[in-house]
């Protein structure tokens, strides 16, 4: 059977560990001040408007992925618009706007959109927005990474050879 500890004794054990663990120690960052460096600019800078029926929202730059010229109007802030959210201005305005899901790699620029979507866009008669997890998101366009080795013209490319010992 132990004896159950008291207040206290906790107290006392909080102490003792107290003085035996070193309050931490915090260096500076070397170089320039990031928080000063990377200042975002404004949100209205990075972002797209839109407004229609007198309710406007925001969307990220680069989250549109086709504008028709007929739906013009539509981007920019009308006066007497009131600001909504995005999940608000678009149950409002679903029949003029058609929302792509991507995936957050393809959002990256590490993976291609797909090219039938993409192709679909020509005939498009909707504003076309990318989203991840029903929210517009800003996508890279992706750039195919360079090949390894350069090809020299004239000259097959040389086999892979294995190093395993043959039998």
């Amino acid at each position: 059977m132990t004896d159950v500890p008291t207040h206290d004794d906790i107290v006392a054990a909080n102490r003792i560990a107290r003085e035996k663990t070193p309050a931490p120690v915090f260096n500076p960052p070397e170089g320039e001040d990031p928080s000063v460096v990377n200042r975002p600019q404004d949100l209205l800078s990075r972002s797209d408007l839109f407004s229609y029926l007198g309710l406007a929202t925001l969307v990220p730059k680069n989250a549109v992925l086709h504008f028709p010229k007929e739906l013009e109007s539509r981007g920019g802030f009308a006066e007497q618009s009131k600001f909504v959210p995005w999940i608000d201005f678009y149950a409002a305005n679903r029949g003029w706007i058609r929302t792509v899901t991507v995936s957050r790699a393809q959002a990256m620029g590490q993976e291609p959109l797909d090219e039938e979507v993409v192709k679909s866009f020509a005939k498009e008669k909707r504003l076309v927005v990318a989203t991840y997890q029903e929210g517009p998101i800003s996508v890279n366009r992706y750039e195919p990474p360079a090949p390894k080795t350069a090809a020299v013209p004239g000259k097959a490319p040389a086999l892979a050879t294995s190093t395993a010992a043959k039998p």
